[in-house]
């Protein structure tokens, strides 16, 4: 319950915009053979606000600066993400640091397959932790300590989907983090409606 059933519909319909950019999936994962089959969606922060809102909630009032740029994803029958880190390379630390957190919000019900399994995390029976795809429901995991070392625990997939998957996503920064695309996109810009949405929730007060 983390959106309705209403809010899940309004992101899907995100995708369909025109100042959206939607590229073939990439990830930071330094495991060369991942294999990724997916649709990706870059949103402006200023199309999102429920899901900043929602979010920054959720995270103990965690700066905007701190998010990187909302994306929305689309697995189609047979796609999949094979085993991957959300960790940014050491290299590629300068805008923001670390991804200490990662937010997945399933944006459709999947009956069969389409799950997030995590290898190394198991369940209470000792089987591989998954979180079945249930529309309106969010996954938060850290793949990264508070200090930037990445938890290599936080290893996953996404299996392949049986059904269309769709999921909103974002990741959390250590700091304060520059938006890259859609051109133009900035935390400034969304900040009114951000604003807007926290009052309507009940988060802030007028």
């Amino acid at each position: 319950n983390f959106f309705t059933s209403r809010e899940c519909q309004e992101y899907k319909s995100i995708a369909q915009a025109e100042d959206v950019l939607e590229v073939d999936s990439a990830t930071f994962s330094n495991l060369a053979t991942s294999k990724r089959t997916s649709t990706t969606w870059y949103c402006n922060f200023n199309q999102v606000p429920t899901l900043l809102a929602k979010a920054k909630h959720l995270l103990n009032d965690l700066p905007l600066e701190q998010m990187e740029e909302a994306q929305i994803v689309r697995c189609k029958t047979g796609q999949e993400f094979s085993w991957h880190y959300d960790e940014i390379p050491s290299t590629q630390l300068a805008n923001g640091g670390q991804r200490i957190a990662t937010l997945l919000v399933y944006l459709n019900t999947i009956e069969n397959g389409g799950g997030t399994i995590f290898r190394d995390l198991k369940d209470a029976e000792g089987n591989e932790l998954t979180m079945t795809p249930k529309e309106g429901s969010a996954l938060l995991f850290f793949p990264a300590f508070a200090d930037g070392t990445p938890d290599d625990r936080t290893l996953h997939k996404g299996e392949v989907a049986v059904d269309e998957k769709m999921i909103a996503q974002m990741w959390i920064h250590e700091r304060n983090y520059t938006p890259v695309v859609p051109e133009g996109n900035s935390h400034e810009a969304a900040r009114d409606s951000l604003r807007s949405k926290e009052i309507e929730l009940g988060y802030i007060a007028e």
